[in-house]
C-alpha cells in the first residue's frame, strides 16, 4: 500500500535539485513568500515549504524578519 507513494531515491533527487535551482532563480531579485513561490512554481505550498526547509537547513535561504506579526516570512538567498 505505501509502495505507491515512495519514489525511487534517484528520481527523488532529480525533482529535489530541479526545485532548489528553480527556488534560487526566484529569489534571485528578490525575497518571496511561500505563497508567491507556489503560485510562480505551481506546486502546492506545503512542497514549496519542503524544499525551503531543507535548502535553510543547507544554510542557501534566511527567513527575514516580519513587519507585521501576521505576514508571511520572507525569504532571500543567503549570501556566501
Amino acid at each position: 500500500m505505501l509502495k505507491k507513494f515512495i519514489r525511487p531515491p534517484l528520481q527523488v533527487i532529480k525533482s529535489e535539485m530541479y526545485f532548489h535551482e528553480k527556488i534560487a532563480s526566484l529569489l534571485k531579485n528578490e525575497p518571496k513568500t511561500i505563497p508567491e513561490l507556489s503560485q510562480e512554481l505551481n506546486v502546492p505550498s506545503y512542497e514549496v515549504t519542503m524544499h525551503l526547509m531543507a535548502m535553510r537547513r543547507y544554510n542557501l535561504v534566511e527567513e527575514l524578519p516580519k513587519k507585521r506579526r501576521d505576514d508571511y516570512y520572507k525569504y532571500a538567498l543567503k549570501e556566501k
